[in-house]
């Protein structure tokens, strides 16, 4: 499948404070996406 957005494993610290961890998201082509 063709994805217009892909992750994987997408983590994202501020200092030493992880907000976000290993998240994974695949988004196909043609598809409306919200993400809060």
């Amino acid at each position: 499948m063709d994805y217009i957005i892909e992750t994987e494993n997408l983590t994202k610290r501020y200092g030493t404070a992880t907000v976000v961890d290993k998240v994974n998201l695949h988004v196909p082509k043609g598809k409306i996406y919200g993400l809060l």
